[in-house]
């Protein structure tokens, strides 16, 4: 069966996002080769979805030209804050402008 040599490689070092692109490469050569194992992994595909939304389809893209930039960051879905660097902390005592 097609992608099963992708799918053995995945699970073997399942973190690699190498095999995972073979292995999506293999299903998607398979689906357009197959209308029925299309349909099953299209409806796989909307389960999986409803157990983990975070999975969801999508892109993000950032294109940054010209000079120095600060901070920047590409996101897609966050599920909770993002913080930069250290929080900044009013300083205390006299005005800068009243310090020699």
């Amino acid at each position: 069966m097609p992608a099963l040599p992708e799918l053995a490689a995945l699970q073997q070092q399942p973190t690699d996002h190498h095999r995972a692109q073979l292995l999506s490469l293999a299903l998607a050569a398979r689906a357009g080769a197959d209308a029925g194992f299309a349909a099953a992994l299209e409806a796989w595909h909307r389960q999986a979805q409803l157990i983990a939304p975070g999975t969801a389809t999508g892109n993000a893209s950032t294109y940054i030209s010209g000079g120095t930039q600060g901070n920047v960051v590409t996101t897609r879905d966050v599920f909770g804050g993002i913080q930069l660097g250290q929080p900044v902390v009013p300083p205390t005592g006299p005005a800068a402008e009243d310090r020699p």
